[in-house]
């Protein structure tokens, strides 16, 4: 008796070894591609050390068998191409998930971007991006990353629509700059957790190939969802780069592969690639936003020409009132009062602004002088033009001094300034004005009135309601300094027009 417990003991023990042994999915950490001599077998090392990727994954050794694999296929990571690549060089490792990713040049910094793609299914689980100075910094960052790129991998996307990137468009412009921001836009969208995303494989170029299937729209209902079947998607996301005049315009549009018609779609216009950097994540919220956008998993079938498992359906949801037939979307949609995630996200800082402001501000007049006072200033912006705008106001100032001396002053002007975005959140700008000075005074020897032009030149930071400005303002016999912190209404928030 006591033989045969003892026996069953060490059976359960081996048995639950086994077990926690095989639980972790097993991943491989690719070299990462670009950058400085080392910078990428660097970052790739670290991420195989981090706890927060252990606990998830059982990581496959970085030994010479890995490099000769990945040297074997001349592997180039650009992106969302080479998903298939990534797949098989991850079956001949034995791998459930292969982590790679890519440095590229940006000015004086360099830009991380490093995904998960799962083995079986092509699906892309998992993205991180992420700027950086110097390979010194990368340590830093590591932890945030490694986390995101964990808990991001194992999310069960099996009730989520798959949506498949189609092949770009690019006209004129670089194709690495919007092969870049396409993987970045990518990645936005599986952090919304809306979709199953499926990057370009060489079965999709195979279907588009096949069926002539269009970016801007399709051919025949029949080979629309011939392409649906090949990579088992309910949507596609078509993305497109081109020049406009003197700026880039990036489109993105999810469409119904089973028609063709369009599901949501929009655009970003940008100056270079780290402008367009920022505005991925606005395009991404503007394209899944659940509010105004629900699509239904597919039911599930019994094969698929991939070979993957079927997806478990989605959850039922509670009853819907029925659907108004699709009508076309109105080039600027109206903004709904306590929408989450709404604000200067779903208004392109580079847009013109228009707005009412008020501020507050301390003005002194040739320090050495003593001058010092206060101002109250009301204006209007408007902006008939991108990157700039004019600015239309009166200043109302008191200044005091030593002994009995004071002074009134209204100051109408006008301010012409050009201005660049920070990010989502607003923008900086600089210009330059004139106006016409009224003034009161009184001292003890004298007091009367005198008017003059003046000229300024500005610059500051202007939010979503706050600004912030600096204002020199000089009749060339005299200066003046202004800091004002004030208000800013905008009262036509700068959508398409």
């Amino acid at each position: 008796m006591k033989k045969t417990l003892f026996a069953a003991v060490l059976l359960a023990m081996c048995a639950a070894a086994a077990f926690s042994q095989a639980r972790n999915p097993v991943l491989a950490i690719l070299p990462f591609t670009g950058g400085e001599e080392g910078d990428g077998e660097a970052i790739a090392t670290l991420l195989s050390f981090r706890r927060e990727i252990m606990d998830v994954f059982t990581v496959v050794p970085r030994d010479a068998r890995l490099n000769a694999i990945f040297a074997e296929h001349q592997f180039q990571l650009t992106g969302l191409t080479d998903s298939d690549t990534i797949a098989g060089i991850g079956h001949m490792l034995g791998a459930d998930y292969v982590l790679s990713g890519s440095i590229r040049r940006l000015g004086d910094r360099n830009l991380v971007i490093a995904t998960i793609v799962n083995v079986e299914s092509f699906e892309q689980v998992a993205g991180y991006h992420r700027t950086y100075l110097t390979i010194e910094e990368v340590r830093g960052f590591l932890p945030s990353m490694s986390r995101t790129l964990a808990d991001s991998a194992l999310r069960d996307t099996r009730g989520l629509p798959n949506l498949a990137i189609l092949p770009l468009n690019i006209a004129g412009i670089s194709a690495h700059d919007a092969e870049t921001l396409a993987k970045i836009l990518a990645i936005e969208i599986i952090r919304s957790g809306s979709y199953a995303v499926l990057p370009r494989t060489s079965a999709i170029e195979s279907a588009l190939m096949e069926h002539d299937f269009q970016m801007w729209g399709y051919t025949d209902d029949a080979g629309a969802a011939s392409l649906g079947q090949a990579f088992n998607a309910q949507l596609a996301l078509a993305i497109g780069a081109q020049r406009l005049g003197a700026e880039n315009m990036f489109t993105a549009q999810i469409l119904h592969v089973r028609d063709g018609s369009q599901l949501a779609g929009n655009y970003r216009l940008y100056q270079d690639i780290s402008d367009g950097i920022h505005l991925m994540g606005e395009l991404a919220i503007l394209l899944t936003d659940p509010g105004r956008m629900t699509v239904q998993a597919p039911a599930p079938a019994t094969a698929t020409a991939t070979g993957r498992e079927p997806r478990a359906p989605r959850e039922p949801r509670a009853p819907r009132e029925p659907r108004a037939p699709r009508e076309p979307r109105p080039p600027r949609e109206p903004r709904v009062p306590g929408d989450r995630d709404r604000g200067p996200l779903f208004e392109d800082p580079a847009r013109p602004w228009w707005s009412l402001d008020y501020s507050f501000g301390l003005s002194i007049v040739e320090a050495a002088t003593g001058f010092a006072g206060f101002g109250h200033a009301v204006s209007v912006t408007l902006s008939p033009f991108r990157r700039s705008f004019i600015r239309i106001g009166c200043d109302f100032l008191f200044f005091g001094g030593s002994g009995e001396f004071y002074s009134t002053s209204t100051f109408p002007f006008v301010h012409y300034a050009l201005f660049r975005p920070l990010g989502n959140r607003g923008v900086w700008y600089m210009g330059a004005g004139a106006g016409f000075m009224a003034t009161s005074y009184s001292c003890p020897v004298d007091s009367g009135r005198e008017s003059f032009p003046a000229v300024d030149l500005t610059a500051g930071i202007k939010l979503r309601w706050v600004r912030i400005s600096y204002t020199l303002r000089t009749d060339f016999s005299a200066f003046s300094d202004r800091v004002s912190v004030g208000l800013s209404y905008r009262f036509w928030p700068g959508g398409d027009r």
